[in-house]
């Protein structure tokens, strides 16, 4: 499986523009299922976006940078963590770092 990030860097202000960090998740086949953590620079939890979904071969979620609840999430690193696994048992870990910015 693939994970991506887009955009790596992203302002969740409402301007339009870089609002919500999409994760893309593209699998060899259908039937995997996904859960997805966001975890901030000091390794504590902050979001449990996805938990134990069945996805088909690509599917993209989106963060908006809030937390669990509901506030927003202080500007930093992020670390994206996304676990994966199909029928068979066979399970897949992925970090991706995010970076939460703001306008000055």
């Amino acid at each position: 499986m693939a994970v991506s990030l887009d955009p790596e860097i992203f302002s969740p202000d409402n301007d339009g523009y870089r609002d919500v960090l999409n994760i893309n998740c593209q699998a060899a086949s259908p039937g995997r299922v996904v859960s997805i953590m966001i975890y901030d620079a000091k390794g504590r939890l902050v979001k449990s976006l996805v938990k134990s979904k069945m996805m088909s071969e690509k599917a993209s979620f989106s963060w908006d940078g809030t937390q669990d609840d509901a506030t927003k999430a202080n500007i930093g690193i992020y670390v994206i963590y996304v676990e994966s696994f199909d029928l068979s048992g066979s399970v897949k870990h992925y970090k991706r770092t995010a970076v939460l910015a703001t306008k000055f």
